[in-house]
């Protein structure tokens, strides 16, 4: 699932953004609200590196890369309170070498969950997640979507802005989750944050660190196959600018690129993404 573990859409994310708001939580969607965010990345990776951390070319000259477009939905359950939240991914994989090329276009793990409002701290909002993850693939072609398992994910947020930087014009978010793969492996700690910063009218910066670590006993690197590595670590780094058209419309666009990896493919490519909200 290293195409999947490369992304930004991580629980929800853009709802709120830097505009000022009289909802309990901007960060969620209340009665008769509505988001989404349709999204796409390209990834690739020629270099990985070992468990001791060294940097290794792909043999034979190789390549892997994917396009990866996916819609991310949030909707009120309970008010601002409990929100039903989701993603619908799409891959289309290669990995190529001197010798052959492999191609698959696939859907990945469809995610459905469910966000909570835990409380509010001045300017920060402290939330909770429950997502699970659901195969809508079968892995017969290579290179594979996933590991072609069930998951299930516990996570908690906290979401806010910094009165020292200024009232509306900055947002963090911070999160930690703890994501698990049945029937036996693997285990993962995920963490991710962002800083926000509108330095124009209507131009936003967006800073983003996410970062998996990974625990399995099958500790095997596939070069030709990312999605099925499942025994690393990554830290990815990315930076966005994006322009709000509207205070419903927004649209961003960056680059990332693997800052740490264990037994991993050494990432990088880019992303355009967009946050619509329906009231």
């Amino acid at each position: 699932m290293r195409g999947i573990k490369q992304l930004l859409i991580t629980g929800g994310l853009w709802a709120g953004m830097l505009t000022t708001s009289l909802a309990q939580n901007p960060w969620q969607q209340d009665r008769g609200e509505a988001l989404i965010s349709p999204f796409i990345s390209r990834y690739q990776a020629d270099f990985y590196r070992d468990k001791s951390g060294n940097k290794v070319p792909f043999e034979q000259n190789g390549l892997f890369q994917n396009y990866n477009p996916r819609l991310y939905f949030s909707l009120p359950v309970k008010g601002y309170k409990i929100n039903l939240f989701g993603t619908i991914p799409l891959f289309f994989n290669q990995y190529q070498d001197a010798n052959e090329t492999q191609k698959n276009t696939d859907l990945g793990d469809l995610e459905l969950g469910l966000r909570f409002h835990l409380k509010q701290m001045e300017r920060n909002y402290l939330l909770a997640s429950v997502t699970a993850f659901i195969p809508a693939y079968q892995n017969n072609q290579l290179p594979y979507t996933g590991f072609d398992r069930f998951g299930m994910e516990a996570r908690v947020m906290l979401y806010g802005n910094a009165a020292w930087i200024g009232d509306t014009n900055n947002f963090h978010k911070v999160e930690a989750g703890l994501r698990y793969f049945f029937p036996d492996d693997p285990l993962q700690l995920r963490i991710y944050a962002s800083e926000g910063y509108r330095f124009a009218k209507k131009v936003v910066a967006l800073g983003e660190l996410d970062c998996i670590f990974s625990n399995s006993s099958n500790s095997e690197f596939f070069e030709n196959n990312l999605q099925l590595v499942s025994d690393f670590g990554m830290v990815k780094a990315a930076i966005n600018l994006g322009y709000e058209f509207t205070p419903d419309f927004a649209l961003y666009g960056g680059i990332f690129h693997d800052v740490y990896n264990k037994n991993s493919g050494i990432g990088r490519g880019f992303q355009f993404f967009s946050v619509i909200k329906f009231n």
